[in-house]
Formats: C-alpha cells, sequence, structure tokens
C-alpha cells in the first residue's frame, strides 16, 4: 500500500530539518510509536510500533535504517520489524521531501507499507482505512508541535 501526504507547515525548513532529526520530539508525533532510540544518529534507529488493527494489537519491535539525506531537502529511510505472537511482518519505506523559503515549509511524506502474515488477512479496506487515519494524526501532530515551536 502506498500513501502520501503534504503538510503547510508555518515555520522555516531548517527548524522542520531539526525537528525530523529530534527522535525525543518526532516519535511523539507518531501514534503507536513507542521507545525510540537512536543506534547510531543519522542512519539507524529503533522503535516499538504499537496498534490495534481489527481484532489483533500489535506490537512491532522496528530497525529503522536511513538510506540517504540530503541536508534541508530530503530522507530516505526503510523500517522492517516482526510481531511473533501474532504472526504478522511489517516492512515501511519513508521518502521525505522539504521544500520552502522563510516562514512557510512543504512537506511531503511519501509511505510504501507491506503487511504479511495474520495482520494481513483483515484485507486491504481495514488496513487502508486504519493507516490512513494513522497518516491524518501524525500529519495533524507535525503541524500542530511545529506551529507551537514557531
Amino acid at each position: 500500500m502506498r500513501f502520501e501526504k503534504e503538510i503547510e507547515i508555518q515555520n522555516s525548513r531548517e527548524r522542520v530539518w531539526q525537528f525530523l532529526w529530534d527522535v525525543d520530539r518526532f516519535i511523539t508525533c507518531l501514534p503507536g510509536c513507542r521507545e525510540a532510540a537512536t543506534v547510531e544518529a543519522g542512519k539507524i534507529y529503533t522503535a516499538m510500533m504499537v496498534e490495534k488493527v481489527g481484532p489483533f494489537r500489535v506490537e512491532f519491535p522496528m530497525r529503522i535504517e536511513v538510506l540517504e539525506s540530503q541536508e534541508l531537502s530530503s530522507i530516505r529511510a526503510q523500517a522492517a520489524g516482526s510481531d511473533n505472537r501474532v504472526g504478522s511482518r511489517l516492512k515501511v519505506e519513508l521518502d521525505v521531501r522539504l521544500k520552502g523559503d522563510g516562514a512557510k515549509t512543504l512537506l511531503s511524506l511519501g509511505v510504501s507499507v507491506d503487511i504479511l502474515g495474520k495482520l494481513a488477512t483483515l484485507g486491504h479496506s481495514i488496513i487502508k482505512r486504519r493507516a490512513d487515519q494513522v497518516m491524518e494524526e501524525f500529519a495533524q501532530a507535525i503541524k500542530n508541535r511545529l506551529e507551537g515551536a514557531a
């Protein structure tokens, strides 16, 4: 599944960029994200994703790897994790782009999600509905945090 979201933020590109790399502040915006940690700054991170989707409560310990980044412009990352209790795997590819000058920044998020195992048996519509909701909450939380800090 592929999701795309654009957020117009009333804050400078530099501030948005700094926020994206501040793991402790950033994770507070992602619904279900717990216990994020930096393994190697700018390269490897870990996080625990906890979600309720349909009848399942899943916990994915995620390893996040930054594949490439261009200062003040873009970040490409991938994340993967498994919940052996539920018998499901999650793989996420994330593409973040920043555009803008002065006090306004356009943050573009492109997210590809692959779900395997029992969780995938719920069907595309249930998973997509929950993922759309998470993306909307995530985008609004980023906007609120960054505009409140302006």
